[in-house]
């Protein structure tokens, strides 16, 4: 693990620019899909199980190569990032819920604002033992993240770990966890390792600009197209093809600009990426709400045109934004509050080398 070369990226190069708004894109086309327009919304979550892959094991073997590993840290660290928008999100989902069942009667959203599937979501259990909580389609992915979370580090300390007793160990937690999510979550595990594969391939050098700005145009293309698919719960191949295209077009931009210093100090696609996450968890439960008022007698307007569409989104848009304001964009502050209550203030100061990904 110690001589192992990490390819990591540099957080004020152009290729973490690039990154920043490939992840806000991202959330952006599933916030767009979920407002009716015909964009690939389930196919861009294959690229932030890669995205994700890509930073998150290269926080961890970065720390292991460091000798600066500790799990309780590292679980203060992902539970922060994870909880820190998801309660929020839960909270506003029964919100919504409660008034969608107010204003328009019978459905059947009731049976999912039980406490049981709060919980269950609180826990990363959704799609294992509950469903999304308040039917919020996008929490689906967001049990997938979390046991990615464990099971990464487990299978790397079976591999490195000196003591054939603690192999065995982190192989039985590896299997019971593997058995325990099912089938379907550990599957889409090779889509989140092809992020982390990058991190441990050398970047390409190339040393021809145009022979470099080709292979990348190509390879986003390559990525547009592996989305031309339907979306179905029962295509992992053509998912897969996503995630390869990905995390080769990942590959590329980081080796690339990864040793190209961004000139502004101030970056726009960090403050988009700094809320994706936020506008990921909590637009869903809205349009759906602003959805189902649009087909009930209570909608104000005679014909719903392109505009008013529009001023809607936009502003579901905005809420998400405030939303993050209030709670995303405090998630280093969080996490040193809560490292010196749980740690000490020693605990508190330890950063992650990398931005963070949802």
């Amino acid at each position: 693990m110690h001589n192992l070369s990490l390819n990591i990226i540099n957080n004020n190069s152009k290729a973490s620019r690039i990154l920043d708004m490939l992840r806000f894109f991202s959330a952006l086309v599933v916030f767009l899909f979920h407002f009716y327009i015909p964009l690939p919304g389930y196919q861009a979550v294959m690229v932030f199980f890669v995205l994700s892959g890509y930073f998150i094991s290269s926080t961890i073997l970065s720390s292991m190569k460091k000798n600066r590993w500790s799990w309780p840290d590292y679980l203060l660290k992902r539970l922060t990032r994870l909880w820190i928008v998801l309660i929020p999100s839960l909270i506003l989902t029964l919100m919504w819920g409660k008034i969608q069942l107010s204003l328009f009667g019978a459905h059947n959203l009731s049976e999912y604002l039980d406490f049981k599937t709060f919980l269950g979501n609180l826990f990363f259990l959704q799609g294992i033992m509950v469903k999304p909580y308040g039917l919020n389609g996008p929490l689906w992915s967001l049990s997938y993240e979390f046991w990615y979370y464990i099971l990464f580090p487990c299978l790397i300390l079976l591999i490195c770990s000196p003591r054939n007793l603690t192999k065995m160990v982190y192989a039985f937690v590896f299997i019971l966890t593997s058995v325990f999510v099912g089938k379907r979550i550990i599957s889409y595990f090779l889509l989140w390792l092809l992020g982390a594969l990058i991190v441990i391939i050398k970047p390409l050098k190339l040393k021809n600009k145009f022979i470099n700005h080709v292979i990348l145009i190509l390879s986003f293309l390559a990525v547009l197209f592996s989305m031309n698919y339907k979306s179905s719960w029962e295509t992992f191949f053509p998912d897969l093809r996503v995630g390869i295209a990905s995390a080769i077009f990942i590959y590329l931009v980081i080796s690339i600009y990864n040793d190209d210093t961004a000139s502004a100090k101030f970056s726009i696609s960090k403050q988009l990426a700094g809320f994706s996450y936020t506008l990921y968890l909590t637009h869903y439960p809205l349009a759906t709400l602003i959805t189902v008022w649009r087909f009930s007698p209570l909608w104000p307007f005679t014909k719903t045109t392109l505009l008013v569409k529009a001023v809607f989104a936009i502003s579901v848009f905005l809420f998400a934004f405030i939303i993050a304001l209030c709670t995303e964009k405090h998630t280093d502050r969080i996490r040193k509050i809560l490292g010196k209550c749980i740690s000490g203030s020693k605990a508190a100061e330890i950063k992650l080398p990398l931005t963070d990904t949802r």
